[in-house]
């Protein structure tokens, strides 16, 4: 059904936008996210009026008061609702209730951060620490060759048994390994999810595929990826491009409404030890050889920076992808400013354009400032 047939056929229903199908008012530019389907469409802001008006009027009620002009922007609006299945006409919009906005997970620690390098860590209290809390995933990132695939290895065999369901790794290449011993150990420990070496040869893909075939490995195989780029510090991290967006689902959405995206429920453990909130903020809990894990998380001064949710965030509140945005809040924009919009976001919610963030005034300024400095702010006391 197209709109012009909508509005000559279903004058006394209304449109029902699906449940799953959740609007989001931008500045310049407004999304839908469908939560099903993980995908998110965008349209001009103009139009998101006419979702409240959907709520409470039939259709006949809406076009009669409606001018040419905006009767042929409406039936334009309709025709992008109908074409991506994100509305019905019904008789009755409130035999429809909304899904639930609660967010939980069974877990107190969802994810972990572990930088390494010039020191190894205590894995094994980590790794035992860590299972206690329930964190599901861990990411290792090691900026020498201190840790290496063999230091991956076993830290993957110390994660065996534990809550620990993936485990990621971003390493330094090695270029006197062939690439079959990074596939053997990835092969051999199916809890690493995911492995990217850094500072390599070449741009290039090495396929894992389990020793399955045919259509069998097409579905399992994982990719190694290779670039070229040196990643050298936590400050290599925080960027936020579209391509980077989170596939939107009831949970994520519903959690970004209540909590950041990349803080919430998070411990990280940096390249000295200390325990922080990210390796990048300013604030040790303690080192981690002598403090209990579950202590530090239990400190509400610990918690407080997963509260720092997009809504509160100059420019974030006005982006039509805050809640598919990690949103960073290590490195700000006005790095003294505390709601400060994230320093490596490319787009900007006022003119509903993506560009690269280095290109804006003073970013390149305001990057020197966060080099110069061994860890950086982030919530005041």
């Amino acid at each position: 059904m197209d709109a012009k047939t909508l509005l000559r056929d279903c004058l006394d229903k209304y449109v029902f936008l699906y449940s799953d199908c959740v609007p989001v008012e931008g500045y310049a530019a407004s999304a839908i996210y469908d939560l099903t389907r993980r995908l998110i469409s965008t349209f001009p802001s103009a139009y998101f009026p006419f979702f409240e008006l959907f709520r409470a009027r039939r259709l006949r009620d809406i076009v009669a008061e409606l001018g040419p002009e905006e009767r042929d922007d409406f039936v334009a609006f309709l025709d992008f609702l109908l074409e991506h299945e994100y509305v019905a006409v019904v008789d009755d919009a409130a035999s429809f209730p909304a899904i639930s906005g609660e967010w939980d997970a069974p877990c107190t620690i969802h994810n972990a951060i572990l930088d390494v390098r010039g020191q190894h860590h205590d894995y094994l209290k980590i790794v035992e620490e860590l299972g206690a809390l329930g964190c599901q995933h861990l990411q290792v990132r090691s900026y020498s060759k201190i840790f290496g695939i063999c230091e991956l290895a076993e830290l993957a065999r110390l994660c065996r048994g534990s809550s620990i369901q993936t485990l990621e790794a971003v390493l330094p290449y090695d270029p006197s390994l062939r690439d079959d011993d990074y596939v053997a150990v990835v092969s051999a420990h199916r809890v690493i999810a995911g492995l990217v070496l850094h500072s390599a040869d070449a741009e290039r893909r090495i396929a894992v595929d389990y020793g399955a075939r045919e259509s069998v490995a097409k579905l399992l195989t994982m990719e190694i990826q290779l670039t070229t780029r040196p990643i050298e510090s936590h400050l290599d991290c925080g960027h936020l491009s579209q391509r980077q967006l989170l596939p939107p689902s009831t949970p994520s959405f519903n959690e970004l409404h209540h909590f950041n995206g990349c803080l919430n429920r998070k411990l990280s453990i940096d390249e000295g030890g200390q325990v922080r909130n990210c390796p990048a903020m300013r604030g040790s809990f303690g080192d981690h050889r002598s403090v209990s894990l579950a202590d530090v998380v239990a400190r509400e001064d610990f918690r407080r920076v997963w509260r720092a949710k997009n809504d509160e965030i100059q420019g974030c509140r006005d982006c039509p992808y805050r809640y598919a945005c990690t949103g960073c809040r290590a490195l700000l924009e006005e790095p003294d400013v505390q709601d400060s919009k994230p320093l490596k976001c490319g787009y900007d919610p006022y003119t509903d354009a993506w560009a690269d963030w280095r290109t804006r005034a003073n970013a390149t300024a305001t990057m020197a400032r966060y080099q110069a400095r061994l860890h950086l702010p982030i919530v005041r006391s």
